[in-house]
């Protein structure tokens, strides 16, 4: 069972972990340092601020295992974006399964109106593209030596789902859904 609930507070050392662990993050933009007073100070600006950011922890079978977000929503040009990862290292099997669930609850729940859903990852995240790849999201762009990290340059993968594609594969997994609190 896959459930999604929104980030509080008593979340962020556990986010904060896995933020942190260099297996999680190998394949993230970003790296933070282990400071849970700056972790306190990104939950107050992003969430409590009630940005138009929106996160939620990711939890199976009433365990909390990663953190999803949406981001740059928009409304006028019918797009959003999203990233997700799976914290906990014996979960990581769970991430497949992810995509499914959020299109689900996006494109028949969420945001009638949106028409496309973006997203980005590294091209040597060789196994999350081939996740994405089975669901059908388009591969829009290479961004060739994009994103410094451990420095060496690395090339980023900019993908997208569209409603109309999301559609198309709906029989496919229309028994994908989950609570998403809202």
């Amino acid at each position: 069972m896959i459930s999604f609930r929104k980030i509080s507070e008593n979340d962020l050392l556990m986010i904060l972990g896995w933020r942190t662990n260099p297996e999680v993050t190998r394949y993230m933009s970003t790296d933070i340092e282990y400071n849970l007073e700056k972790q306190i100070n990104w939950y107050e600006q992003v969430v409590c601020a009630k940005s138009p950011t929106e996160h939620w922890i990711i939890v199976h079978n009433d365990k909390p295992v990663g953190l999803l977000n949406i981001e740059n929503r928009d409304l006028e040009l019918q797009q959003a974006s999203w990233s997700y990862y799976i914290g906990e290292l014996d979960s990581l099997i769970i991430g497949g399964l992810i995509p499914a669930y959020f299109y689900n609850y996006m494109f028949f729940h969420r945001d009638l109106m949106i028409k496309k859903i973006n997203g980005h990852l590294f091209s040597l995240n060789t196994k999350v593209l081939k996740i994405h790849r089975f669901y059908g999201v388009k591969e829009v762009k290479l961004l060739e030596r994009h994103v410094c990290k451990y420095g060496e340059m690395f090339d980023i993968i900019l993908i997208e789902m569209t409603r109309e594609m999301w559609l198309s594969r709906k029989e496919d997994f229309q028994n994908y859904w989950a609570n998403f609190e809202e």
